[in-house]
């Protein structure tokens, strides 16, 4: 069968249903996502097939994977899509009591803790039908997904971005070490002695990296001529503050995740044993967003929420 590529015999709705089936590859997924049932998606489907005579997707053992035409297609359809969404929101106020929408941000585990309870519980206040919905990707792809619209914000400390990104700093953020309450060697305070004899958890953060942070402490290791005793290496931050607490391990992490989990009779925030240097942690956003009344609102609240109070930085 021939493919009908006339436009004006394509349901654009099929076309929404193609690009969450192709960011997803799970029908289940999909259908959450555009708030249909899992058969409405199937039949979408059924019917894209027809409207281009290719399969589309082959249902295999990690999912729905796209086949070669699919992949052409949407090559195309990420662009289009971003801008008709950007054409539908242009013109109209937004009034964040009354509005609708989904914004998508690209945070770390770690950003995840410190941001989204506090930004949550004011959007519930403030715009109650306004949603957030976190993503973990590689960066590069983030970008891409930022550049096409499917994600409006990343938050945290980021390198090597596109030049068409503008970034404005939020706050330096230092590093803490998590301790028990009860650890047998390591008081109030911290020795670089203590701190190299001490068993360690290290962690990578998703979503960001610590790679400054990281380099410093090579620096000092040599320095001191001895490295981190390493006992245990996590993927993420999830269950530090349990394993710290119930063990002599110690972590070095973020000094607002620091406060946040030393929060209890179990575990302790001591200071690092020598000064080290701050990263930015900022707001970063692709160009084409940045009228967008929406997008400036989030913004903006996000910056009255979290900046350190010093005159704001755009670059």
């Amino acid at each position: 069968m021939k493919a009908n590529t006339d436009l004006r015999n394509i349901d654009l709705n099929l076309l929404l249903v193609f690009d969450v089936l192709h960011r997803t590859r799970n029908t289940t997924r999909a259908a959450e996502q555009l708030h249909l049932t899992q058969p409405a998606v199937s039949n979408a489907l059924k019917r894209l097939r027809d409207q281009f005579d290719d399969v589309l997707f082959v249902k295999t053992a990690t999912g729905m994977q796209p086949t070669p035409r699919a992949d052409d297609i949407a090559k195309f359809l990420d662009e289009g899509l971003a801008s008709i969404r950007l054409a539908v929101r242009a013109g109209q106020a937004f009034d964040p009591a009354t509005a609708t929408r989904t914004f998508r941000l690209y945070v770390s585990d770690i950003g995840q803790s410190v941001f989204i309870p506090p930004l949550a519980a004011r959007l519930r206040k403030v715009a109650p039908n306004i949603h957030l919905s976190t993503h973990y990707v590689p960066l590069e792809t983030a970008q891409q997904m930022m550049k096409l619209g499917q994600m409006d914000l990343a938050i945290g400390n980021f390198t090597g971005l596109h030049t068409d990104f503008v970034q404005q700093k939020l706050f330096d953020e230092s590093y803490a070490v998590l301790v028990r309450a009860g650890h047998p060697a390591i008081g109030a305070t911290l020795s670089i002695d203590q701190f190299f004899a001490a068993e360690h958890i290290d962690y990578m953060p998703t979503a960001g990296r610590h790679a400054r942070f990281e380099s410093e402490l090579e620096a000092i290791s040599a320095k001191a001529g001895t490295a981190r005793n390493v006992a245990l290496r996590l993927a993420h931050t999830f269950g530090i503050s349990r394993i710290v607490a119930s063990s002599d391990l110690i972590a070095c992490v973020p000094s607002r995740v620091a406060s946040a989990l030393a929060n209890s009779d179990d575990v302790r925030a001591v200071a690092f044993p020598v000064e080290m240097p701050t990263v930015d942690i900022s707001q970063f956003w692709h160009e084409r967003c940045h009228r967008d009344d929406g997008h400036q609102w989030l913004r903006s609240l996000i910056y009255e929420m979290f900046n350190d109070k010093r005159p704001s930085s755009i670059r």
